[in-house]
């Protein structure tokens, strides 16, 4: 079954900044607004870390943007809307000539039909450890199995933040190429291409490791 999420977009026309940038741009909403958790995910009293999916992410389309999901979510952007004046990043100053922002829901879930993916920016699937089982793997078809349970565990990851519960058994099929990326200033191995599931997924929803930094978003194409 289909099911609605609240999602906003926050656009700054006019600027436009290397994607190697955006984890500077969202460490300064972060430092700017350090009352919103959700921009940071650390607790204020211990500074731990928050494991969680991020309700707020950072992106790049023709220009930056904020997207966020549910009630929560869409608050603070709708706080960042209001205050956001200009962006500072290692001193250089982006002024925010113009901003736009628009609400709206949409579907995802279950509905019987299989739609194709393409990640439009580098998936990082893999963390300290599984990155270790994955270079164990003996055969490209075991890391290909290896690949499609992390993305069905990513998927799995925001229904149980979009308060979803998946009822069948979700398969996918890929066509992945691995590639190198940098995120702060450290070399990641990420994966590009497409991907065949039986679930329908929000246009750029973030799947995978650093969303709140623009990693791993997904664009419908069938």
């Amino acid at each position: 079954m289909l099911q609605l999420i609240k999602t906003g977009v926050m656009k700054f026309p006019g600027i436009c900044i290397p994607p190697s940038q955006l984890h500077k741009v969202r460490g300064y909403f972060s430092r700017q607004f350090v009352q919103f958790d959700l921009l940071h995910n650390h607790e204020a009293d211990s500074d731990r870390v928050i494991y969680r999916y991020p309700a707020v992410q950072f992106k790049i389309h023709d220009c930056l943007a904020i997207h966020a999901y549910k009630v929560e979510g869409i608050g603070v952007l709708k706080e960042l809307f209001l205050e956001a004046e200009n962006i500072v990043i290692e001193g250089r100053v982006l002024a925010v000539d113009s901003k736009e922002i628009e609400i709206s829901e949409v579907e995802f879930g279950e509905d019987g039909e299989t739609y194709v993916y393409e990640f439009v920016t580098p998936w990082i699937a893999l963390n300290q450890q599984n990155y270790k089982e994955f270079l164990a793997l003996e055969t490209d078809e075991r890391r290909k199995e290896k690949l499609h349970a992390i993305l069905i565990n990513n998927i799995i990851s925001f229904c149980k933040f979009a308060g979803y519960t998946v009822e069948e058994r979700l398969v996918v099929k890929s066509n992945f190429d691995p590639v190198s990326t940098n995120l702060k200033g450290k070399t990641h191995l990420a994966f590009t291409g497409e991907f065949m599931v039986n679930f329908r997924l929000p246009d750029l929803l973030g799947l995978g490791k650093s969303t709140s930094r623009g990693y791993g978003n997904v664009l419908r194409k069938i």
